[in-house]
């Protein structure tokens, strides 16, 4: 083979890696694409929500708040303050949510919260305005 014909096979194998590499180059840039729109839906959803404090004002010694909020998946120990109430801060989208609060290890309703009665349990109501 002469050296023009090895010139001709050198230039179409890079023309060949330069094909591959832009399609390359077009694939990563698609998935860059979507994971920005994700991002952007992702700060656009984080821009309502609010930030609530909810309080447990009256005695004991641990205090921890269960709701509808996370799917009552968990229980989030509420703070004791130097004055003695319990006191914990969520970031929720607005809306209508069920809680209940776990005194020392019992089930209990904020007497002075709304309450309603769901399936035969009886919880406080939470609601965040926009």
């Amino acid at each position: 083979m002469n050296a023009q014909d090895r010139l001709r096979s050198i230039r179409a194998k890079l023309a060949v890696l330069e094909g591959k590499m832009t399609l390359a180059i077009m694939d990563a840039n698609k998935i860059v694409e979507e994971k920005q729109k994700r991002i952007d839906n992702a700060h656009r959803a984080l821009r309502f929500l609010k930030t609530t404090c909810v309080v447990w004002p009256n005695a004991a010694s641990e205090v921890l708040l269960a709701g509808s909020f996370d799917g009552w998946s968990t229980q989030r120990k509420m703070e004791k303050s130097s004055a003695g109430v319990f006191s914990v801060h969520l970031q929720l989208y607005p809306g209508k949510y069920e809680i209940k609060f776990i005194v020392d290890g019992e089930w209990k309703i904020d007497p002075l919260r709304p309450v309603v009665h769901n399936n035969g349990f009886e919880n406080n109501v939470l609601i965040i305005h926009d």
